[in-house]
């Protein structure tokens, strides 16, 4: 940190000021203008989300920022922009608010679940955009139909197998979840494409999957249409036609609502894995750049081609102060937190033995 930022920081009261005037050794704050051209860190390549979205992206934010080229992009191969988000926390500071990071949920998740590759703090990012999805917990019918069956007879220490990239990555949502709900779930890992998923619980391979939809899918008719029979058990992320929410799910399990800092927790992971998108600078930046980049972004998702490729996405896109509240749900106190790290910890020997997960 330089001397101007960790003054800035000592002083963060002063910037609040309507006209921004407070000065460091007689030089104005940052009037808004980029000292150094922009970039853009994307998390993923360019078959990824976010990879698709940067180029979309890059020329309608230049715009925004009224300058005469596209925004450079810079592409991390790392799976689930993870290695992206460290990249960013450590080169973007020393940018003076020229760096920003185009990030899936997935990181999130990662950051929440204790990753050890995750090097970077989220909750000190400064929310420019964020694309939100869908999410489906999909399950063999007679699943669903046999959940208050399963709570109170024989079958309620039955294993049930989802199908998940690895037990911490995006589907830990789901799997937590169905655990919450008193099922006893066993990740299995491996199937980190949609197809491979479907297909898994086609072949009977898993009992549930996560779902998400695609390019131009239906997500109402790929439910009506699953393989073996499947139903939705819940949903969340954006609200689904004729799908519960977890909550409700629960209630109808249980006959009370979900409560505890493992739900609260899982309230967290839920909303991370129905972000697609997060668009963000750095705490630091100065009050005035970032309203710029925020009005970048609000000129941004007007662009033609960016709304058509995200009504091709199903994502409902929010900018400028109004994406801060999302992005800022996402950090869960330290007690869920807590909670959440202990519940991993204490299923990761069962995960690798493939036994299904305890309550904890």
């Amino acid at each position: 940190m330089n001397r101007r930022h960790f003054l800035v920081a000592l002083a963060g009261a002063s910037l609040t000021s309507p006209a921004f005037g407070w000065t460091i050794d007689g030089l104005p704050e940052n009037d808004g203008e980029l000292t150094q051209a922009p970039r853009l860190i994307v998390g993923g390549g360019a078959d990824s989300l976010p990879g698709e979205a940067a180029p979309l992206l890059s020329g309608p934010l230049a715009h925004g920022l009224t300058l005469s080229t596209p925004i450079a992009t810079h592409f991390d191969l790392g799976r689930d922009g993870v290695t992206a988000a460290n990249l960013f926390d450590t080169a973007a500071p020393d940018t003076e608010g020229a760096t920003a990071i185009l990030a899936p949920g997935a990181a999130i998740v990662a950051s929440l679940a204790g990753d050890s590759r995750v090097h970077f703090d989220y909750s000190r990012w400064v929310s420019l955009m964020v694309a939100q999805r869908p999410v489906v917990t999909l399950a063999r019918a007679e699943l669903r139909h046999s959940i208050r069956a399963r709570l109170a007879g024989m079958l309620h220490d039955h294993p049930v197998r989802i199908a998940v990239s690895q037990p911490t990555g995006v589907e830990l949502a789901s799997l937590l979840g169905l655990s919450l709900l008193g099922l006893h779930p066993v990740p299995v890992s491996g199937f980190a494409t949609r197809e491979d998923a479907l297909s898994a619980l086609q072949s009977g391979a898993v009992d549930a999957i996560q779902l998400t939809p695609g390019p131009n899918d239906d997500l109402t008719k790929d439910i009506a249409s699953a393989p073996g029979g499947a139903a939705p058990l819940f949903h969340f992320g954006l609200p689904v036609d004729n799908v519960p929410r977890f909550e409700d799910a629960f209630l109808s399990a249980h006959g009370r609502t979900p409560a505890g800092p493992l739900y609260n927790a899982w309230t967290a992971l839920a909303d991370a894995a129905g972000v697609a998108l997060a668009l963000a600078l750095p705490m630091l930046t100065p009050p005035l750049l970032v309203a710029r980049w925020r009005h970048a972004a609000m000129v941004a998702i007007t662009d033609p081609n960016l709304k058509r490729w995200c009504a091709e996405q199903h994502l409902s896109v929010s900018t400028g102060a109004d994406s801060a509240p999302i992005l800022s749900d996402l950090t869960p106190d330290l007690t869920a937190l807590l909670a959440l790290r202990r519940w991993i910890n204490n299923n990761t020997p069962r995960w690798r033995a493939g036994q299904e997960t305890r309550p904890t």
